[in-house]
């Protein structure tokens, strides 16, 4: 199931790598939203990238010329971060008047902190014997470097959902085109902490003695891992596009 899912997203998050990528240079002597710009092409790249890398049959190539198992799962795990981290910081420019350097650094703090926790963590599990999935919860190693991960998915999907949903509210009479994909975009990132609840709630169950088949987990994490990554990618492209959109003017209401 993996591999038609995520195939799907890599093709699809190509696709508005590409659009994104040509909307830049178009813009490229614009001075504003220039961050944000930046911050898109980046989301769209490691998007398109993890989901790449979380195809089975790439992830096992990728092994294989690596010489260690699992590393395409870091890798993977690590673009999610600077996904969703992307995203925090795009957002945010779009919402205030003022560049909020503060708050953008910030969150490249906490996405190189969380990458280098993930490496570390990588490091000490035993990935010869174990692959950093829920079917190895039973090791604390792999279920650490996991509740780290979805920890940090899940804080910045929820703050990319609310600050989107909130976003759409105020430019909504301005440009229903940009605040119609803002609302998919949150509704992406709600996705995004649902699957981080699952896959973290499995694991912390499993701890407990009380998990849920594991086939179950295996079956919802994708299809909530494929709605985030598509209704992002698709809403973000579908403001970006719009040349309706100016939520810098209403930064001050939201």
């Amino acid at each position: 199931m993996d591999g038609p899912i995520f195939g799907l997203c890599a093709v699809l998050t190509s696709l508005t790598a590409a659009i994104c990528l040509r909307c830049a240079y178009e813009r490229r002597h614009k001075s504003t939203y220039r961050v944000s710009r930046r911050a898109h092409l980046s989301a769209s790249v490691a998007c398109f990238l993890g989901s790449l890398l979380a195809i089975p049959t790439v992830a096992d190539a990728v092994d294989r010329f690596a010489s260690s198992n699992e590393v395409s799962s870091l890798a993977a795990d690590v673009a999610a971060v600077i996904f969703s981290a992307s995203l925090q910081i795009m957002i945010i420019d779009w919402e205030y008047s003022k560049a909020q350097r503060a708050g953008i650094a910030l969150r490249i703090v906490f996405v190189c902190v969380v990458a280098g926790l993930l490496v570390w963590q990588f490091r000490r599990a035993d990935t010869v014997h174990h692959d950093l999935s829920t079917a190895y919860a039973r090791s604390d190693d792999v279920r650490i470097y996991l509740l780290t991960y979805l920890g940090a998915a899940a804080a910045a999907g929820a703050e990319v959902s609310l600050r989107s949903a909130r976003l759409a509210r105020a430019v909504w009479r301005q440009g229903r085109p940009a605040a119609t994909g803002l609302v998919v975009a949150s509704a992406g990132a709600t996705f995004g902490v649902l699957y981080a609840l699952s896959r973290g709630g499995y694991l912390i169950a499993y701890e407990q003695g009380h998990a849920w088949p594991l086939r179950l987990e295996n079956a919802i994490s994708p299809v909530l891992a494929g709605l985030c990554i598509g209704c992002v990618a698709v809403g973000l492209t579908m403001t970006t596009i719009s040349s309706n959109i100016s939520p810098r003017s209403v930064g001050s209401k939201v």
